[in-house]
């Protein structure tokens, strides 16, 4: 399963976040560049979590409108790891072995 990080400077906790819970290819874009706005979405995404905060609205509804068209679940969060656990959760997506949730 790959995994797509849109916005945000330091990802790395999301990133072994979402490898904990079997997403194996995990990429990122910042969002700072517009050339962003151009990349295509590669097609072993499974996932695409947008960090709303760190983002500009423009990329964000491009990559909303791709999404749906590859029919890939997008969920915007804050830089929030337990925010993304409840979106996870509420997907379907990426439960984490071992680990008990939160209560």
């Amino acid at each position: 399963m790959g995994a797509l990080i849109v916005g945000g400077d330091h990802v790395a906790p999301y990133r072994s976040f979402l490898e904990q819970r079997g997403f194996a290819a995990v990429r990122h874009w910042n969002g700072r560049r517009h050339s962003e706005c151009h990349r295509r979405i590669p097609g072993d995404t499974e996932l695409i979590l947008v960090l709303v905060d760190q983002v500009n609205h423009g990329l964000a509804r491009k990559v909303r409108r791709l999404a749906g068209e590859m029919g890939v679940p997008v969920l915007f969060s804050r830089r929030s790891r337990g925010q993304l656990d409840d979106a996870l959760a509420i997907h379907g997506l990426g439960a984490c072995p071992g680990v008990e949730g939160r209560s």
